[in-house]
């Protein structure tokens, strides 16, 4: 998982002209990415009136879009 120093850094070098909302956005959108992954990778099965169900781990996984990241 990338810091956000590292991302600076990384961005700074492929554009120096980079804005800082650029910046911003970037990491902001790696991070909410990676939080809905490891949530669907940790997602457990639930019982509800005695019948187990699996959890849809693809709706977590879309559960926020990226384009709120603007």
């Amino acid at each position: 998982m990338i810091i956000a120093k590292e991302l600076f850094d990384k961005m700074l070098l492929e554009n120096d002209e980079c804005t800082s909302t650029e910046m911003m956005i970037a990491f902001a959108k790696i991070h909410v990415t990676e939080a809905l992954k490891q949530a669907s990778e940790n997602a457990e099965s639930y019982v509800i009136g005695g019948l187990t169900s699996d959890v849809d781990k693809e709706s977590i996984l879309n559960a926020y879009s990226l384009d709120n990241v603007l």
